[in-house]
């Protein structure tokens, strides 16, 4: 985003899959307004609650909610929580340009993704282990947002993936399809800073 150099920071997520039994949730930052259910505004009052259909569940939206990071503390506090299926509970904390996430929810046989596998070895949790086994990009097909967004690249960017360490460099190139558009190093870009628990920190610290 442009408050963050071009950097990622979560402005949307979307819930659904066959748990949900075909519904997808989207929930995005406070600029956008979004919170749909298949495409439709639900919890348009602040606070306010709905019921999803066929009994799946349930969501708030309040000031109610543990904090993700402390230093959100003094804003407005816009919390929506879901309540779903299998005892997954999904809580989006929206702020002007960002969102914040907490999923709590049991172990599911075959999971994986940007928050690992939950086997309890964090060793193969690293971007690059996770790249290894599903891939570095979500497959057209199993995109659940109406589009997906053209990747702007910027001069911060371009520097941090300059400076991304050798051993990570080739191996970055042979799985994000060579260092060619602005998909394929951004791709690049998180094979090497993925694992990074704050990369405009160390971008900063960098003098970039």
């Amino acid at each position: 985003t442009k408050f963050t150099k071009g950097l990622a920071a979560t402005n949307k997520v979307v819930v659904g899959g066959a748990f949900l039994e075909g519904h997808t949730i989207m929930v995005g930052t406070m600029e956008s307004g979004v919170i749909d259910l298949d495409g439709q505004p639900i919890l348009i009052d602040f606070p306010s609650s709905y019921t999803l259909p066929e009994g799946l569940g349930t969501i708030t939206y309040n000031e109610e909610g543990e904090l993700v990071d402390s230093a959100t503390a003094e804003w407005d506090k816009r919390i929506v929580t879901m309540h779903l299926p299998e005892n997954m509970t999904f809580t989006v904390y929206r702020w002007k340009n960002y969102l914040d996430l907490r999923i709590k929810m049991k172990k599911i046989q075959g999971m994986d993704g940007s928050c690992g596998n939950f086997n309890g070895d964090p060793d193969d949790d690293a971007t690059a282990a996770v790249f290894d086994r599903i891939g570095s990009r979500v497959p057209p097909g199993e995109n659940m947002f109406h589009h997906r967004e053209q990747v702007q690249w910027t001069d911060t960017e371009e520097e941090l993936l300059r400076r991304c360490p050798s051993e990570k460099q080739e191996p970055a190139k042979k799985k994000c399809g060579g260092y060619g558009s602005s998909a394929s190093k951004s791709c690049m870009l998180d094979y090497c800073y993925g694992s990074n628990e704050h990369t405009l920190q160390l971008a900063k610290k960098l003098g970039i």
